[in-house]
């Protein structure tokens, strides 16, 4: 149990936990609206953080069954998770840009065998070894961790408003970290929601998940999005995660050359060799050793490696090895 932080400008910040995370919990941001209260996001489903959010929305004399609707800012499910909880206590309504819609039904159905089977297939074209492929199988079946109840029932689109009390909240469409990423622009208060699009310290995950690469390069959508949120002229970011941004430009100009210099270093890596995507996520700088990650944590790296992959393919540096199977790549 715990309280609401007041942010100041109306706004409530509600740390919604998640011990089993590294993470550790979601923000959750809550102002007032003419029919009770908007949440930003709704935090991972479990009875903590029922209990966090419940006792945060109590805290600034509020009840659940206030809750008028919920803005997700991605599908991930530490921001959806509890949004089935939400509605069913309070008839609330969920909104989430339609290019997460999609994504969000994906994650949230069964993780069974047959989903499983189609993982493992996806990563034999990745280049994984049957030994890597065989723990990821183990370590994903099961429950998926958000369910079909918290699906969205509307739908955002860039440059919306969502109406506050007597103040509007304005949609920015920022896809990177998801296809449909969004943060939410507070117009009277000079501050952004930013969900996971730029964080205060943590760099926030970017992945092509199809190999050997599919069509969108979610690198170039992030790096353009962060260039945007630049040009917006507004200096206050909120994350979901970690403490608030107090230079939002200058922090997005840090993640663009975060990833500018891991594209270098990764174009370097290559040397003289033809790579699998899995051997480029070998070869990537991560914060600790390849070895040290487990399988889930494996398939994440590998689909930030095929994103920075995808983006040196669209740049003209690195090419496909023609009939390569699993395909490789090479520097041009």
């Amino acid at each position: 149990m715990s309280d609401a932080l007041a942010i100041g400008d109306g706004i409530f910040q509600i740390t919604v936990p998640m011990t089993h995370n590294p993470l550790g919990s979601t923000l959750i941001y809550a102002m007032e609206s003419p029919g009770g209260v908007i949440l930003v996001d709704a935090g991972w489903d479990g009875d903590e953080g029922w209990d966090g959010l419940t006792s945060g929305l109590e805290s600034i004399g509020h009840s659940m069954s206030e809750v008028e609707g919920v803005v997700l800012t991605h599908f991930h499910p530490d921001h959806t998770g509890l949004c089935g909880r939400v509605r069913e206590a309070s008839g609330a309504w969920i909104a989430m840009h339609e290019a997460d819609h999609e994504m969000f039904r994906l994650m949230s159905s069964s993780h069974d065998e047959a989903w499983v089977a189609d993982q493992m297939e996806n990563m034999a074209r990745a280049g994984a070894s049957q030994e890597d492929r065989e723990a990821f199988a183990s370590a994903a079946l099961g429950k998926a961790p958000a369910g079909p109840e918290s699906a969205p029932d509307r739908t955002l689109v860039d440059g919306q408003v969502i109406p506050l009390a007597g103040r509007d909240l304005r949609v920015a469409f920022t896809p990177g970290h998801t296809p449909g990423h969004a943060c939410f622009h507070l117009e009277d208060a000079d501050v952004m929601f930013t969900g996971d699009h730029v964080l205060q310290k943590t760099t926030p995950h970017v992945g092509n998940f199809v190999y050997p690469l599919e069509e969108r390069d979610a690198l170039a959508e992030f790096l353009d999005s962060l260039r945007r949120v630049q040009s917006m002229g507004i200096t206050r970011g909120l994350g979901a995660h970690g403490l608030p941004i107090t230079d939002l430009p200058g922090r997005a100009k840090e993640l663009i050359e975060h990833h500018e210099e891991r594209l270098d270093h990764l174009y370097e890596a290559f040397g003289d060799d033809e790579i699998t995507v899995w051997q480029v996520a070998e070869r990537m700088k991560w914060y600790r050793g390849w070895e040290a990650f487990s399988p889930m944590a494996r398939g994440m790296a590998v689909s930030e490696a095929a994103a920075h992959l995808r983006h040196l393919v669209a740049r003209d540096q690195v090419v496909r090895v023609p009939g390569s199977e699993p395909a490789r790549f090479a520097r041009r």
